[in-house]
């Protein structure tokens, strides 16, 4: 197939060998093959590699092409589902323009990490002209610092007018190791920002599927990701009466499974919800979140079936595909992970559906994040759980 040079087109490679030579060997090679100029190389991989053996074998395959990326806890290759792998997204055409930054530690100081990688990123491409769109790609440790912070740090730097994609990097949580990838290197408990410069309309959706099955409450006390009162009581003593209020038997032996399906969102002024999702609860009666929970807000308990879910992601390409009116040249899609014990192997159907809404030509990578990084409704970025997230290119 022929694609005119001025514009810009995705080619992939794939690897599942658990090995890090072979893993780059085989995933770059497939990624080079016939690739005319490449521009940039998205590096996608899951958290069972040596993050800085990978990355050495990465730069000997791909040599002096730049390079960027995550770890994450399962990585797809247009709608094969990799537990395990490595993917190599190939981005060539002329149009396209690159820049890559790393800011941290995001323990210390995460909104001052946000803040420096975009910076960094935007300062290695090209003085914006007139007509041209930007999209930022934002990968912070899940697993240090608060992402929702690096998010607010990267917004203040960027401005408005940027489309915002990205996801919470990590693994599926058997380990506390993590990576994000530029440069050539891996580094943990830093934030990485890819930007994306082109002359054609950037795409991006954001749905989740999940809606209010509890009445507004307020977080009366809270600290960081920790509800530690809803309405003045205790936060779990209120979600366990709201599951009782519908007819739901709940105890703390239940709340894993039942908070699954029922995490908490906060209210926008859009009528849209940020989703939080509910991973444990302390011994006071407080839930932990997997990211903050702002201290005044309003939240509901909400729930979602699995045809929602479903449902929901493709919306999310519907819209991205919609932003992007012309021929695509690639997409990338940010899907949290603890969806996937939702949907089990009916992800498979949730990358399908996500393929056809833009296109079955339309080449497709993507991650299980912890968190994902998009704005609704065209507003201010943020950070999100149990979100779908999908960045459409134009071609």
């Amino acid at each position: 197939m022929n694609i005119d040079s001025s514009g810009m087109r995705m080619q992939i490679g794939k690897s599942c060998s658990p090995d890090c030579e072979v893993a780059a060997r085989e995933a770059g090679a497939e990624a080079l093959r016939g690739a005319d100029a490449p521009t940039f190389a998205l590096v996608l991989c899951t958290d069972q590699y040596d993050a800085d053996d990978l990355a050495s074998a990465l730069r000997r395959e791909l040599r002096d092409l730049p390079w960027a990326g995550c770890c994450a806890a399962g990585v797809f290759a247009g709608t094969e589902l990799l537990h395990q792998g490595l993917v190599v997204a190939l981005f060539r055409g002329m149009d396209l323009q690159v820049g890559t930054g790393m800011g941290g530690p995001v323990s210390k100081d995460p909104r001052a990490a946000g803040r420096d990688a975009v910076a960094r990123a935007i300062e290695k491409l090209p003085p914006m002209r007139p007509g041209r769109r930007r999209a930022l790609l934002v990968f912070p440790d899940a697993l240090s610092g608060n992402p929702t912070e690096v998010v607010r740090g990267a917004q203040q730097e960027a401005g408005a007018g940027v489309v915002w994609a990205g996801g919470g990097a990590g693994g599926d949580l058997r380990s506390a190791m993590t990576a994000q990838f530029t440069n050539g290197q891996a580094y943990r408990d830093r934030v990485v920002v890819i930007a994306f410069d082109a002359q054609a309309p950037i795409g991006v959706g954001i749905q989740h599927g999940w809606y209010p099955y509890g009445p507004p409450t307020q977080v009366t006390k809270a600290h960081g990701a920790t509800a530690i009162e809803l309405d003045y009581e205790s936060a779990f003593e209120v979600y366990r009466r709201t599951a009782a209020s519908r007819g739901d038997a709940l105890d703390v032996q239940g709340f894993a499974r039942f908070a699954m399906t029922h995490p908490l969102g906060i209210p926008q002024a859009n009528g849209e919800f940020v989703i939080r999702e509910l991973i444990s609860i302390g011994p006071d009666g407080s839930v932990r979140c997997v990211a903050e929970i702002p201290d005044g807000s309003l939240v509901r308990v909400m729930e979602g079936a699995r045809a929602d879910l479903l449902d929901a992601a493709a919306g999310a390409a519907t819209l991205a595909r919609t932003g992007t009116p012309g021929a695509l040249g690639g997409a990338v899609v940010f899907d949290c992970f603890s969806r996937y014990p939702i949907l089990g192997e009916e992800i498979q159907d949730e990358l399908s559906r996500v393929q056809g809404a833009l296109g079955e030509a339309t080449p497709l990578v993507g991650c299980l994040t912890l968190g994902e990084v998009g704005a609704m409704g065209g507003g201010v970025p943020q950070f999100h759980n149990k979100t779908v997230v999908v960045l459409a290119l134009p071609g």
